[in-house]
């Protein structure tokens, strides 16, 4: 998005799909915090993402805003995309079983997208 927000005056973004986007570096110190924590003797599974909800148009939004890039992005959906691989509409986890048996605290999309950015050399607008 930054590469493209910078190349071009407008794109054309996915707003009819929904999800949560999740920061690498989130994940990797989940795992990290719950690894001494797990039972091995029983194979479990757990979903894991950032916090809060938004679509990919929403997204490709606030990396604009946050990286102060005039690129306008349009909303268009699914169908104008065309994929080889067929995108849920809805794809949320229930994370609600790694934060009750962990006590896991998840951020926030948006906190850990200017962490991100801010990761990348990018100038974060503090509101």
């Amino acid at each position: 998005m930054l590469r493209l927000g910078r190349e071009r005056a407008s794109l054309g973004v996915i707003y009819d799909q929904v999800g949560t986007p999740t920061y690498a570096r989130d994940l990797a110190k989940t795992i990290l915090e719950i690894l001494p924590k797990i039972n091995n003797t029983q194979t479990e599974i757990y979903n894991y993402s950032n916090e809060g909800v938004l679509s990919w148009y929403d997204f490709a939004q606030e990396i604009m805003k946050i990286a102060k890039l005039t690129c306008k992005i349009n909303p268009i959906e699914t169908k104008e995309y065309p994929t080889p691989a067929k995108r849920p509409h809805y794809s949320l986890l229930n994370k609600s079983k790694i934060k009750n048996d962990f006590a896991v605290e998840i951020p926030y999309w948006k906190d850990s997208l200017e962490s991100c950015l801010y990761e990348m050399g990018e100038k974060i607008r503090y509101i």
